[in-house]
């Protein structure tokens, strides 16, 4: 079964009230009744969080992602994935996806693109791209999916969770999110309404919610961060590819990215 396409550079994340929409009005009355546009302080923590992440060299983290997609008859199906993530600058990563559905590696070494199935056994090779930006983006024609943490890895992260803004504010702040205190922002642009929760103290996102409003049954993404660790040593062997040998070679799907 399909899961939704979420492009890279778009807001990541979907917006779902904490509480009935009664009830975070009845509780917070000042967030609940925004003034129309972008504020200030929205927007310097939607940065801020841009740049701490734009400035690790390295990061290992968990993202668990729950996709709503609607099915024919408008029912909200829902599909959850784990996704374990490492990721060195300039240009290695190694992502592990599991959950409802099957599981796949992309790995990422400076030179090459692969796509690994393991219940298929199937292996996808391309030529890496000159950036890791566009490497994110062979991997959504490739698979036909973005990763709803994408965004969180560009090289530019605080433009993408900034450009093009039509509303954003700031919610508050909760201690229910990783165990840790957040400042909850809600922001728009045309096409998606967002809200994340971003650490207080490390400025680092924990909880990020998209509804595509542009999108046919407007369909919604959650996605939570677990077990962030900033600049850890990640060494070269996380890189390989060599568990796949033996696996059948098949084209890189769309290869023209």
């Amino acid at each position: 079964m399909a899961r939704p396409r979420v492009a890279i550079g778009l807001l990541a994340a979907l917006v779902l009230c904490m509480t009935a929409p009664e009830r975070a009005a009845a509780q917070q009355p000042a967030a609940a009744q925004p003034a129309q546009g972008v504020e200030p302080a929205a927007v310097a923590l939607l940065k801020a969080a841009g740049d701490t992440l734009a400035a690790a060299k390295s990061l290992r983290f968990t993202a668990i992602a729950v996709h709503d997609v609607p099915n024919a008859e408008g029912q909200s199906i829902f599909y959850t994935v784990r996704s374990r993530v490492e990721f060195r600058r300039p240009d290695r990563l190694r992502v592990v996806t599991d959950g409802d559905g099957p599981s796949r590696e992309f790995i990422v070494d400076g030179r090459t693109l692969t796509l690994f199935r393991p219940e298929a056994g199937t292996v996808a090779t391309a030529p890496a791209p000159a950036s890791l930006d566009a490497a994110l983006k062979a991997e959504v024609a490739a698979t036909g999916e973005s990763q709803a943490f994408a965004d969180m890895l560009l090289t530019n992260p605080a433009q993408a969770l900034t450009n093009g803004l039509t509303r954003a504010f700031v919610v508050g702040r909760s201690r229910l999110v990783g165990g840790v205190e957040t400042d909850i922002v809600a922001f728009a642009d045309r096409d998606a309404q967002a809200q994340i929760w971003i650490g207080v103290q490390d400025r680092l996102p924990r909880q990020l919610y998209v509804t595509e409003t542009g999108a046919p049954g407007r369909p919604r993404n959650a996605v939570t961060f677990s077990d962030w660790m900033i600049d850890p040593p990640i060494e070269d062997r996380i890189f390989s590819t060599a568990h796949t040998e033996g696996a059948q070679s098949v084209p890189f799907p769309n290869p023209d990215f």
